[in-house]
């Protein structure tokens, strides 16, 4: 069975890195997977260059821009000549592609919708349309019961949702190197050092991770706060800390490319996001062992039970967040109590494993199952 797994994406980040480790599991099984993806400007995405290597079929789809009117009948093309069973998208502008090119190839559509944002007015019209075009999908993976609910929503009926989570490869993460944050930052040895990671707008609330550290700094004077990551809010909140002067004690570096080696040597990970699917920086973190305060919002819950293995506060509410940081800031016996349960919980439903059987038995039920090509 041949499937095209279909992203428009520049970055290797979280949702990349789902797509790479789905197709090295399925190499050698009856699923023949290729990535594919979009170049602008004679480059391939970092996703393809590093599947290319380790032998995984890729294909590269050569526009002039993200609007290349010829992309749909490259799609379309490809997907003929290759007699693709499945093609499978994972953005908005890849459903978009998708939706027109599959027309009237043999190929059926599957969608995967993982979350959605509000960052600007462009993004909020792209989600809009979005919303629209993923009701013409043969099927929908969702990668969290949340998310799977916010579809119901839109009247598409249940039948044709499958909830397959995001997934995390633990052993390759027992490879990662720490990176010393100490060292590098110059904080003091008895620092208990709190990292944040993600794009900075404000769906990911960094601006209420500000608000919760001030309060907290005012009870803990030893926290030292790093918030990874590049975005629209970046100099908003960088101004803010500066305006607060906390610009020794909240530090915003940038994007890290190593995020995960900075993750490892964390006391606390925290993620403050107003919205979510399944967060893959919390999967990692709970992989390494690192506690996680969260706030309940998308398929968080279903990753994080509050005070079994990890904290959860209400979003936007920084006296809730400051409270949990200062909670597990000072009881370094909490810290290791969550980090071990959380690692627990990964084994079975959030596995790369799991996750193949549930896509493997999706993928079965859709090449064999009615009129192809149609996008509906």
């Amino acid at each position: 069975m041949k499937i095209l797994h279909l992203r428009a994406s520049n970055f290797y980040g979280g949702p990349e890195r789902q797509l790479h480790y789905h197709a090295r599991l399925a190499r050698g099984t009856e699923f023949e997977i290729v990535l594919g993806s979009f170049s602008e400007k004679g480059s391939a995405p970092e996703l393809l260059n590093i599947a290319e290597k380790e032998g995984l079929a890729v294909k590269l789809f050569e526009v002039k821009n993200a609007y290349d009117r010829r992309a749909p009948g490259m799609i379309r093309d490809y997907l003929t000549i290759e007699k693709i069973d499945l093609l499978c998208t994972h953005d908005y502008r890849s459903h978009i592609l998708g939706y027109r090119g599959v027309k009237k190839t043999g190929a059926r559509w599957v969608a995967f919708s993982r979350g959605w944002t509000k960052d600007t007015l462009k993004v909020r019209i792209f989600t809009l349309v979005e919303k629209i075009v993923i009701r013409f999908a043969d099927h929908i993976v969702a990668v969290s019961n949340a998310q799977k609910d916010k579809l119901t929503a839109l009247s598409i009926p249940t039948e044709e949702i499958t909830v397959a989570h995001n997934a995390i490869d633990i052993e390759s993460l027992k490879n990662v190197v720490t990176v010393d944050l100490k060292k590098r930052f110059n904080f003091p040895e008895e620092a208990v050092v709190i990292v944040a990671g993600g794009r900075f707008s404000r769906e990911k609330g960094q601006v209420y991770l500000i608000k919760a550290a001030e309060q907290t700094l005012k009870k803990n004077d030893r926290l030292r706060f790093l918030l990874f990551g590049d975005g629209p809010d970046w100099t908003k909140v960088k101004n803010i800390i500066v305006q607060e002067h906390l610009e020794d004690k909240i530090i915003c570096p940038g994007f890290e490319k190593n995020l995960l080696g900075c993750i490892k040597a964390a006391d606390i990970l925290v993620n403050p996001s107003l919205s979510e699917g399944l967060p893959n920086i919390v999967l990692e973190s709970m992989a390494l062992e690192v506690p996680v305060i969260a706030t309940a919002v998308g398929g968080v819950p279903e990753l994080i039970k509050d005070g079994f293995n990890g904290l959860l506060v209400p979003k936007a509410d920084a006296r809730s967040l400051s409270e949990a940081i200062i909670k597990l800031a000072r009881d370094r016996e909490l810290r290791r109590k969550y980090a071990g349960a959380a690692s627990g919980t990964l084994a079975g439903t959030f596995s790369f494993e799991r996750q193949l059987v549930i896509l493997g038995e999706m993928y079965r039920q859709m090449a064999g199952d009615g009129p192809r090509g149609s996008g509906k």
